[in-house]
C-alpha cells in the first residue's frame, strides 16, 4: 500500500491552465461576449465550490479580476445593507444645529483674538440637550 502525502499549496499545471484559458477564448468568441465576464465567472464559482483551488492565485495575478471581485463584493454588502436596514437613501438626514457663543474676553484679550468671534458648537437635533434654533 502506498501513501502519496502532499505538503504545502499546490500550483496549478500549465496545462490546467492552458486548457482553461482555451474553453474561455471558446465561450467568449461563441457567445460574443468579453472574456473578463466568463474569468468572472469562473473565480466566483471556484471561490465558492473550491477555496482551496490552485487555480485561485493564479486567477489573482491579474488585477482586473482582483478589482471587479472586490466591486462585486462591496455592491453586494451595500444591498445587504439597505435590505437589513430599509434603508435605500431616500431617507434625509437633518443637518446639524449650529450654537454660537460671545468672544469670552477673559481668555481672548486682544483685538485679534476677538475678531476670530466665540465658541461654535454643532450639536444632533435629535438630543435632547440641543439648543433650539
Amino acid at each position: 500500500m502506498k501513501f502519496n502525502f502532499s505538503f504545502g499549496k499546490k500550483k496549478a499545471s500549465i496545462t490546467t491552465i492552458l486548457v482553461l484559458t482555451f474553453i474561455v477564448a471558446s465561450l467568449a468568441s461563441c457567445l460574443k461576449i468579453e472574456d473578463k465576464y466568463i474569468w468572472d465567472i469562473v473565480y466566483e464559482y471556484l471561490q465558492t465550490y473550491q477555496p482551496n483551488s490552485p487555480l485561485i492565485p493564479e486567477l489573482q495575478k491579474d488585477d482586473g479580476i482582483v478589482e471587479r471581485d472586490v466591486k462585486r463584493t462591496v455592491d453586494k454588502a451595500i444591498r445587504d445593507y439597505e435590505r437589513l436596514t430599509g434603508d435605500d437613501g431616500s431617507v434625509t438626514i437633518p443637518s446639524p444645529r449650529r450654537s454660537e457663543k460671545p468672544v469670552d474676553t477673559s481668555v481672548c484679550y486682544t483685538a485679534e483674538c476677538q475678531s476670530l468671534g466665540g465658541e461654535i458648537r454643532l450639536c444632533a437635533p435629535w438630543l435632547d440637550d440641543c439648543p433650539k434654533e
